[in-house]
């Protein structure tokens, strides 16, 4: 599967990265995968997720807690770093978001982002079993929500 994100605000190369890489986990964790294997080309995100490099920006701290607490999400997540001259998927994809809606290949799906990701919280389960019907029984129902935004 091909993803293009494009972005309704403003981010530099790396959080275009932290981006891209908390929405590919959630995506892949929506999928059912409990392990895998991330291959990715930003030599200082990888740094930064091993815990080898600090992360001195605000932003790129709020990005990486999200990316770490997204990856605890899994049984097993590996990351490693594979330099973009030696991913060409990597790189075609990247472009992908710059590119025209009608230029796209066929089955490429495209995400338009309104705010960061480190801006939401995902509710895996909101539980309305304290509602009463009015003859005062509990409502047999559990709610999803998708995202909660905090402001």
């Amino acid at each position: 599967m091909e993803y293009a994100l494009r972005f309704s605000f403003r981010a530099t190369n790396n959080e275009a990265g932290y981006e891209a890489m908390i929405l590919g986990l959630r995506l892949v964790k929506s999928m059912g995968i409990e392990e895998l294997l991330v291959k990715w080309d930003s030599k200082l995100v990888i740094d930064q997720i091993w815990g080898c490099c600090g992360v001195k920006n605000e932003v790129l701290m709020k990005y990486h807690a999200k990316a770490i607490r997204v990856s605890q999400e899994f049984k097993r997540v590996l990351f490693e770093h594979i330099p973009r001259a030696e991913n060409e998927k990597a790189d075609h994809l990247s472009r992908l978001a710059t590119i025209y809606y009608r230029e796209l290949p066929e089955g490429v799906y495209v995400e338009i982002r309104d705010q960061p990701a480190y801006k939401e919280e995902v509710i895996k389960r909101v539980s309305t079993y304290e509602l009463e019907d009015l003859d005062g029984k509990a409502v047999p129902r559990t709610w999803h929500a998708s995202k909660l935004c905090r402001y």
